[in-house]
């Protein structure tokens, strides 16, 4: 492969990442405080992370990870001190 073909590669694959990044964000939004839970059943899922070589040409290596079972994101929402503070209490009478 050229080098020009790897760059356009890497440039697809960036930007495959960040839509993906974004589509997640989309969705947790849209989960919080709604008591809503996403399940990912993975089953035999295979991540090959290629060698990688870091500063000054040092060599990380590479990995490679199988995946089998359930990840599950759920998503809450909590009243940050400013919003406890406006909400009305109730006033107990003595």
């Amino acid at each position: 492969m050229s080098s020009s073909q790897d760059v356009n590669r890497g440039e697809s694959m960036h930007q495959a990442s960040a839509q993906w990044a974004e589509i997640i964000g989309q969705l947790f939004d849209r989960l919080t405080g709604k008591g809503a839970s996403v399940t990912y059943t993975f089953d035999n899922l295979v991540i090959d992370m290629p060698r990688a070589q870091g500063p000054n040409g040092q060599d990380l290596g590479s990995a490679k990870w199988t995946v089998n079972g359930r990840v599950i994101i759920t998503a809450e929402a909590h009243r940050t001190p400013e919003q406890e503070m406006q909400s009305p209490t109730a006033a107990s009478s003595a």
